[in-house]
């Protein structure tokens, strides 16, 4: 042990005032004479031993109170005798906390403006011959070997951005700049919020002192938009749009009657106005109506001061005029797709062409492709359609009434969904049907009895692959299914095992048909993400009709600045990756 002031250990002779106290108050007693002692001298030996004992007791305690006294201004110590700190640094690093969060009021101005002001103070009270790093989150570093003005500018230059450090990569980084083995100083200014110390598995080198400076804003109320989602994931003209808006209330205190902005390309849409309570989130629903078709620019701003960096949520989505539907028959036209797809020009554009002649159109230039009665299907049309769904696209095999299950097998493949084996048994009624498919979800009132449901004149025999990641949506009453349905990729995989032809007409004619192919073409835009998050690295997906890529990275313009970000486009998709900073 050690102390840091051991003068104060002479004040211990202090520790004999009690003991001459002690002695004084021993003094011997003058002796009285009484007459007759008898009845008393039992009680005098017992008292006399008693206050001994007392004096004794109290004499310990003032002395052990002087000893405790002593010691603690002498400053005791245990030093570390594995790491010395006595030398000085030889590195100073800095690290300014430039989050959104430090953008925060305090009791004197700005959070982030404290922070910047502390660490000028640092530059300008330490050795002008010391070497200097300064780090924010930009993951910029900038480096001086001596005092001067450039490093307060680089200082007084951060400004508050969207990125964000945790400590663990700090320690990293701190440990790869002082790498040397000198000793070197790690300030870190920030306001110290509970991610930053999250899965923090790196350590400090041994030369490196680390020195927290925690800047705590005042208390504020906080209000902020969460999230958003629409009810359907196609958007078409005219149609009404349901908009779910989530917001959040981190506070001690409710807000009420707060507005909500909508804006679609920068013009005012709609407005309302909500309530929430303290701690809480709430739903809010915005109701409108499309009304012309392209690409939606999209925001929605609440109004909460002074912190406002999470007071709009930008997002798009893509309104189409008209669903592309292309029909590849292996024979003559089918007059079912045609009374279908083909008499509503307004809701859908429908193109036919006949088997082996597919290669004259661009397929990515469609939503659904259906493969109508087709008995065969050629290895580059099966590897052009892979591609097609992998991107986003749909595809619907309907069989012929005989076929080549060798080729069909291997277009279902290429899938992992199974194989056909054969014929299943003739006139069967349709039973099975999963009213909570997306194609058939609130397309009835009420469950269909099995008497209203036809007959299959011929089904194939298609067996599943017990690990397929598809499922029977139109089953026989022999549990043989009729419609398999399944993502793949991106896109939708829709194959059926009954051929829609004569054999089967009251099938086609069915009140399961019509609403299956129809959820088929309309469900089969790529529903694209509302919006990404920069920070995740995630991956940002559209379906585009051409885009021309220079090199592999690209130029973003975004609120009046330039990102480069990583972009790739192919057969109608594109990826735009976005980076783990901006």
């Amino acid at each position: 042990m050690s102390f840091l002031n051991p003068s104060f250990l002479w004040a211990l002779f202090a520790m004999a005032i009690p003991v001459i106290i002690h002695l004084i108050n021993f003094r011997k007693p003058k002796v009285v004479y009484f007459s007759n002692t008898a009845f008393i001298e039992d009680v005098k030996k017992e008292t006399r031993t008693k206050t001994k004992l007392k004096q004794i007791l109290i004499l310990i305690a003032r002395m052990l109170t002087i000893a405790m006294l002593v010691f603690v201004f002498a400053g005791p110590f245990i030093p570390n005798n594995e790491k010395s700190n006595d030398e000085p640094s030889d590195l100073s690093i800095i690290y300014i906390d430039n989050s959104f969060s430090m953008d925060a009021d305090a009791a004197k101005g700005k959070v982030f403006d404290q922070a910047k002001q502390i660490a000028k103070d640092l530059v300008y009270a330490s050795d002008p011959s010391m070497n200097y790093i300064f780090i924010s989150n930009d993951f910029y570093s900038d480096f001086r070997a001596t005092l001067n003005r450039d490093l307060i500018t680089s200082i007084d230059d951060c400004s508050i951005t969207a990125n964000s450090m945790k400590i663990n990569d700090l320690i990293v980084k701190t440990n790869a700049l002082a790498k040397n083995g000198k000793n070197a100083s790690l300030y870190i200014i920030s306001d110290m919020q509970k991610y930053m110390f999250e899965d923090v598995e790196a350590e400090l080198s041994e030369n490196v002192n680390a020195v927290l400076m925690s800047l705590n804003p005042v208390k504020i109320n906080n209000l902020y938009v969460d999230t958003c989602w629409f009810d359907t994931p196609v958007h078409r003209v005219g149609q009404n749009e349901h908009l779910t808006v989530r917001i959040t209330n981190k506070s001690s205190e409710g807000f009420y009657d707060i507005p909500m902005q909508l804006y679609l390309n920068d013009s005012l849409k709609a407005m309302t106005n909500f309530n929430v309570e303290a701690g809480e989130s709430v739903e809010v629903n915005v109701d409108y109506q499309n009304t012309s078709a392209g690409n939606v620019a999209a925001r929605l701003e609440i109004s909460d001061y002074p912190i406002v960096y999470d007071n709009v949520l930008y997002f798009c989505y893509a309104i189409s005029d008209k669903t592309k539907v292309l029909a590849i028959n292996a024979k003559d036209e089918s007059r079912y797709l045609t009374a279908l797809f083909g008499k509503d020009e307004e809701t859908f554009k429908f193109e036919q062409v006949r088997q082996g002649h597919e290669s004259d159109m661009n397929i990515n230039d469609f939503d659904l492709v259906v493969l109508n009665s087709v008995s065969e299907i050629s290895s580059g049309l099966a590897e052009r359609l892979k591609t097609f769904v992998n991107n986003g696209g749909s595809v619907c095999l309907i069989p012929a009434s005989s076929v080549n299950y060798a080729s069909l097998n291997s277009f279902l493949e290429l899938f992992a969904i199974g194989k056909f084996e054969g014929l299943t048994e003739r006139d069967i009624k349709l039973y099975g049907i999963d009213y909570k498919n997306n194609l058939f979800r609130n397309v009835f009132s009420k469950e269909e009895k099995q008497g209203s449901l036809p007959n299959m004149e011929m089904t194939h025999k298609l067996n599943m692959f017990s690990r397929a990641s598809f499922s029977s949506v139109l089953a026989l009453e022999n549990s043989s299914p009729v419609l398999v349905a399944g993502d793949y990729g991106n896109g939708k995989l829709y194959v059926f095992a009954s051929p829609i032809d004569n054999a089967n007409a009251d099938f086609a004619k069915s009140v399961v048909f019509s609403p299956a192919m129809y959820n088929m073409a309309m469900n089969s835009q790529l529903a694209n993400s509302l919006y990404a998050t920069i920070n995740t690295e995630t991956i940002a997906q559209a379906r585009v009709d051409s885009y021309e890529i220079g090199n592999t990275y690209n130029i973003f313009v975004a609120k009046g600045e330039s990102y480069l970000v990583d972009v790739r486009y192919n057969s109608g998709l594109l990826n735009v990756f976005m980076p783990s900073s901006l």
